[in-house]
C-alpha cells in the first residue's frame, strides 16, 4: 500500500483529530504520536488484500477475522470488530 496516513473520519466525535492517527508502510499499520495511545514501533495491524487485521502486538490480540475492510479511501468496521458495522467509514487514507 506504500506510505499511507489513516486519519479519524467522525468529524465532531471526542477522540477527532485533524492528525493523523496511523500510518502504513507497506502492509502494516503502526500507531502515530498523535494516537491517544502514542507512537508504535511495532504494527497494531497487518493489511491483507483489502482487509485489516489485528496483529499479536495489538491490544486486543492477535484476531482470524478482519476488523476493518478498505473501500477506496475510507476504511469500514466488519462485523468481527467490537463495535460491529457502521453506516459510516471509521477512517479515511490519505
Amino acid at each position: 500500500m506504500g506510505n499511507l496516513k489513516i486519519y479519524d473520519a467522525q468529524y465532531g466525535q471526542q477522540t477527532h483529530t485533524m492528525k493523523p492517527q496511523y500510518e502504513v508502510r507497506g502492509n502494516a499499520v503502526y500507531r502515530t504520536i498523535y494516537h491517544p495511545q502514542g507512537r508504535s514501533v511495532v504494527p497494531d495491524y497487518k493489511i491483507r488484500g483489502n482487509k485489516v487485521f489485528t496483529t499479536e502486538s495489538h491490544a486486543a490480540g492477535l484476531q482470524s477475522n478482519p476488523w476493518y475492510t478498505i473501500r477506496g479511501n475510507e476504511i469500514h468496521n466488519t462485523s468481527f470488530h467490537p463495535e460491529g458495522t457502521k453506516s459510516v467509514a471509521s477512517f479515511r487514507l490519505k
